[in-house]
């Protein structure tokens, strides 16, 4: 006789199962279970001597390393083998994917390591790695790569492949557990487990394609994922936070980690998207409807509490806006703290789970609000100094009032530096990581950390850098700047015909340019970034930028194409930046700023180089780093705005620019001429 005690967390009750099973069955049972084990156990051990050995005996795979590419191995190499955190900026063309898995892939085969983790912010920078890990593949290695990607582009009923049935039960979890054994023999060391690899193993064992993806995590040498599957706290994979194992984490493009961390740990509730999802509810789910209903009224009574208060770090207007109000709120305290807008919140989310335990789904269309609740209360449990509650008021007084609660994180260091602990070593490299004491503040790396700048493995001639200071690209002054810009970007593109890409801080000043661009030279063929625009629209942009083409871009500063993307040879001669980048001045930018402004002052900068123009000079060396990507690249790059001559960014520049400045429209039209015939 067996007994299955099964307790209820909700009911708080126990139930006994019982069933009579014969000693034969049960010996059946348990050798059968402990001969697949072993035959598993085997095959994976034979797959990890392959790569044990194979990387062992894994050479560079080009002839010569490019300048500094060996620096960034070496130092690459001997961080992951004592442990410890390096930050490196490597500039753009450097091989700087190469050159960071090339000394990790070594130290996983001499034993110091057992799985790599690599990071990257866009699906390019995952192409690359799966193209580099291919060409050491060719050069005998036997490492097995997962991709994981989002669950939304992965899951089988969001693409249409199958339907949940009535209980909201998709038809392959069903049994997932028995028919994942073979899926999971077939995909081991599998040199290449891409998104399209797991879905041809799912459609064959039925199964779902992100859980498939999930369960083959631990069986991975290398696992290349987005940003938030480590540090998102909604999100992160439990199975990379196991610390029985030594792992890498490998942090590309690190310079968009600090504010996609500070996305991860901030968190929005809305009155009116709170009233929307309790009216998705009415009459299929009454109960959960009057959760959702009691939480808009507990934020409605956080407003009215703050426009009565008169204590002075909660109550008082901090931003005027039309027809808005905006009150900030210090979370130092718990007395200062939307405690009603949480217990509200914590209600709501009890409330889904008793539904769930009666096999009931709240409706799909509020599943979206439901993310903002559940990241609301995750965070509100954990939240740090650097939070504050931004709370806005749009349309007072009226029947069509809106309301928002904001979690704003003003910087998420401290969770950062928490999840770094949990690799044996972490690696965080880009092209742009300047200055090193505000990328150290801004990444929660230890101060001891080394960090390492190498320099272009490129000639100085290949490359012009020219700027305009008769522009004055500022809000106030766009409509004037506007003829000075067309007539740069004629000068620039006509001097020497081919493909150019031209960056605006803004869609708005991007198409108040492109306007009067077209009507000036109608015959020239323009292409603009739209904004929201898929996969297939992307595609088609980068698509006009061939080799021998004389295609001009319109794109956005710090957008899909403004870095990660490789235009090597003539696929891009010259970039056009407008203006230095800065982030759009609003409420949460100058919280950003006003939090560092005492810190900061005398040291590193103040809070408005913080806040604008240390991410505003990323943007535009992100950028600039568009044109050169080999040794035989040529072209140029023109900046277009007058407070590019400041101390500033002249302190911040590259080193290896050569910086000419053009008094006006003829003078950079000779200045190109004399580059383009040397």
């Amino acid at each position: 006789m067996l007994q299955m005690l099964w307790h209820n967390l909700k009911e708080k009750k126990s139930y006994p199962e019982q069933q009579e099973f014969t000693w034969k069955a049960l010996e059946q049972f348990t050798l059968t279970a402990l001969a697949n084990y072993i035959q598993w156990h085997r095959q994976w051990k034979a797959h990890r001597r392959q790569v044990i050995a194979s990387a062992r005996a894994l050479t560079f795979p080009f002839p010569d390393y490019r300048q500094g590419q060996r620096q960034l191995a070496v130092a690459t190499y001997r961080c992951l083998r004592d442990g410890g955190e390096l930050v490196t900026e490597a500039p753009t063309g450097i091989g700087k994917t190469i050159s960071t898995l090339f000394p990790a892939i070594k130290a996983l085969g001499e034993g110091q390591l057992e799985q790599l983790v690599y990071l990257t912010a866009k699906n390019s920078g995952r192409q690359v790695v799966k193209e580099t890990l291919t060409s050491l593949h060719n050069k005998g290695l036997k490492l097995s790569l997962l991709e994981i990607q989002a669950r939304d582009k992965t899951c089988a009923c969001n693409l249409g492949l199958c339907s949940r049935d009535e209980g909201g039960v998709c038809p392959r979890t069903r049994g997932f557990f028995d028919r994942l054994p073979q899926a999971r023999a077939q995909l081991l060391g599998s040199p290449l487990i891409t998104p399209q690899v797991l879905a041809e193993a799912a459609d064959e064992f039925e199964l779902c394609p992100f859980e498939l993806s999930l369960q083959m995590l631990p069986w991975a040498d290398l696992v290349v994922c987005d940003f938030n599957y480590v540090f998102d706290p909604l999100v992160r994979l439990s199975a990379l936070r196991d610390h029985s194992l030594r792992r890498a984490l490998l942090v590309d493009e690190a310079h968009n980690l600090s504010s996609r961390a500070r996305e991860m740990y901030s968190v929005t509730l809305s009155r009116e998207e709170t009233r929307r999802a309790a009216a998705s509810c009415k009459g299929s789910r009454p109960q959960l409807q009057r959760s959702i209903q009691a939480l808009s009224r507990a934020i409605d009574r956080w407003v009215k509490q703050l426009k009565i208060s008169e204590t002075p770090t909660v109550s008082g207007v901090q931003f005027s806006k039309e027809n808005a109000e905006v009150w900030v709120t210090s979370l130092a305290t718990t007395e200062n703290r939307p405690a009603t807008v949480s217990r509200a919140a914590h209600k709501v989310l009890l409330t889904v789970s008793e539904l769930w335990g009666k096999s009931q789904l709240p409706p799909e269309e509020i599943n979206e609000w439901l993310k903002s609740v559940y990241r609301y209360v995750c965070i509100e449990q954990d939240l740090s100094e650097k939070h504050q509650a931004l709370t806005r008021v749009y349309d007072s007084g009226t029947p069509w009032q809106e309301q928002q609660l904001k979690l704003l994180c003003l910087n998420a260091a401290s969770y950062l530096r928490q999840i770094f602990r949990q690799f044996h070593g972490v690696i965080l490299f880009s092209a742009t990581l300047r200055p090193a004491d505000y990328i150290f503040q801004q990444l929660g790396v230890d101060n001891s950390a080394p960090y390492l700048k190498l320099p272009s493995p490129f000639l100085p001639s290949q490359q012009g850098v020219f700027l305009c200071p008769y522009v004055d690209t500022r809000y106030k002054s766009r409509n004037q700047a506007t003829e000075n810009l067309v007539e740069i970007i004629a000068r620039t593109y006509r001097g020497h015909p081919g493909n150019y890409l031209v960056f605006f801080p803004s869609y708005k000043f991007l198409q108040q340019v492109a306007v009067a661009f077209e009507q000036t030279f109608p015959d020239v063929n323009l292409l603009h970034q739209e904004p929201e625009a898929n996969d297939s629209q992307r595609a088609e942009f980068l698509a006009a930028f061939n080799e021998g083409s004389c295609t001009l871009g319109f794109a956005i500063m710090g957008g899909v194409f403004g870095e990660g993307v490789d235009f090597v040879g003539g696929k891009l001669i010259g970039t056009i930046i407008v203006g230095t980048g800065l982030p759009l001045v609003n409420e949460e930018q100058e919280l950003v700023r006003r939090a560092f402004d005492p810190e900061f002052q005398n040291t590193i900068g103040t809070g408005f180089d913080v806040a604008y123009r240390y991410p505003g000079l990323t943007r535009v060396l992100q950028a600039a780093g568009r044109v050169i990507r080999s040794e035989s690249d040529r072209g140029v790059i023109v900046l277009a705005d007058y407070r590019f001559t400041d101390r500033f960014y002249q302190a911040l520049y590259p080193e290896h620019w050569s910086l000419e400045v053009c008094s006006d429209g003829t003078v950079l039209s000779e200045s190109l001429k004399t580059f383009w015939n040397n």
